[in-house]
């Protein structure tokens, strides 16, 4: 329980709702300013939301919807699908911007943390943005226009940070090269809410399903499909936090681990199977364990991912429709070693000691 006070910081957490990717790399941050006795808010959508109750359902943190625009994805052509709804998201923009404004003031928010909402900012106290996409690869035709756009809201924001390693190779690539942003950003290093420690599971394979719509169900269908193929079976991780645990013959699924359960699984996995989303790519970072990589199919940034993970690891990748033939590769790779939070929590620490108004 906080031991908080009137003096103490009152810290607001916005989260994307995009999958739980940025709500599963922002919880570390969360329990931290929770365990420092700060006052703590939490505000975001759908199945981050949930995710983020579902973890601190015994803890005195707040917890708030947010205005929020979610993207969706259709199996073909996700470009031009979500090039339309470009619109609603700029409006989403402006009503998480009037939002923010109109919390922090009723709240008394001192600092606001947000993980790639550009709307959840106020120039009335310091705010930082976490994002390991200043640079999204789009294509040459657009690439210019989405440069500005990030340039654009990444200046609204006091810090600017991301999660990721100071050594070359980064985990990154050019997505967070900070070229053209107004504040160079800083590297908080791997952010993960799974322990190294955790002591190795027993299931030999194991898929980790992630992502919007239709995708992530078409992906959990595969991966059942292929563990259950050879009677070997396997675990598979639903990302669903209102789903219930399921045995299926061999196939064993868990919506939602705990996460020693989940690290536990994945340290003592023979083959593992996940997306190249970045959230998934920290967890095996912080883990120091290979997968092999399966990109959301149009999705350019996961596309880009596995393979800047390919060449400057090792790791192996294949294609969603490959997976649904079960044409899976072997595991390879490798990565440096790392220890994942404490960067980020000396960060945090600095960052509201030093803009934190003197108590009196």
């Amino acid at each position: 329980m906080s031991t908080s006070d009137s003096t103490s910081p009152r810290l607001l957490f916005t989260v994307l709702n995009w999958g739980m990717g940025h709500a599963t790399r922002t919880l570390p941050l969360i329990e931290h300013a929770r365990r420092s006795g700060w006052v703590v808010h939490v505000a975001s959508k759908g199945v981050a939301l949930q995710f983020l109750r579902s973890q601190c359902a015994h803890s005195d943190v707040a917890f708030h919807e947010k205005p929020n625009q979610e993207i969706i994805y259709s199996k073909h052509g996700n470009r031009l699908w979500i090039a339309l709804q470009v619109p609603g998201f700029l409006r989403n923009i402006q009503a998480e911007r009037q939002w923010t404004q109109s919390f922090v003031t009723r709240h008394g928010i001192t600092h606001v943390v947000s993980d790639n909402c550009y709307g959840a900012q106020t120039p009335v106290v310091p705010c930082a943005l976490i994002s390991h996409q200043w640079h999204l690869p789009v294509g040459h035709s657009g690439q210019w226009a989405v440069d500005a756009f990030v340039r654009y809201h990444a200046r609204q924001f006091d810090q600017l940070w991301t999660p990721d390693i100071v050594e070359n190779p980064d985990l990154s690539g050019k997505l967070g090269a900070k070229k053209g942003l107004p504040v160079s950003p800083q590297r908080l290093g791997v952010l993960s809410r799974l322990p190294a420690n955790a002591l190795n599971g027993s299931w030999e394979r194991v898929g980790m399903v992630s992502g919007p719509e239709p995708h992530r169900s078409l992906m959990e269908k595969a991966l059942r499909q292929w563990m259950s193929q050879d009677g070997r079976g396997g675990l598979i991780v639903s990302g669903n936090p209102k789903g219930t645990v399921r045995t299926d013959g061999s196939v064993t699924t868990w919506p939602n681990p705990t996460a020693l359960e989940l690290a536990g699984a994945l340290k003592g996995a023979n083959v593992v199977i996940c997306r190249s989303g970045y959230s998934s790519l920290l967890d095996l970072a912080a883990l120091g364990i290979r997968a092999i990589l399966v990109p959301t199919p149009g999705q350019s940034e996961q596309l880009y991912l596995a393979r800047h993970w390919a060449d400057a690891f090792g790791f192996s990748t294949c294609t969603q429709s490959e997976l649904e033939r079960g044409e899976i590769p072997d595991m390879n790779g490798s990565l440096p070693p790392t220890s994942a939070n404490i960067q980020a929590f000396e960060m945090l620490n600095s960052w509201v000691d030093k803009t934190t108004p003197a108590r009196h």
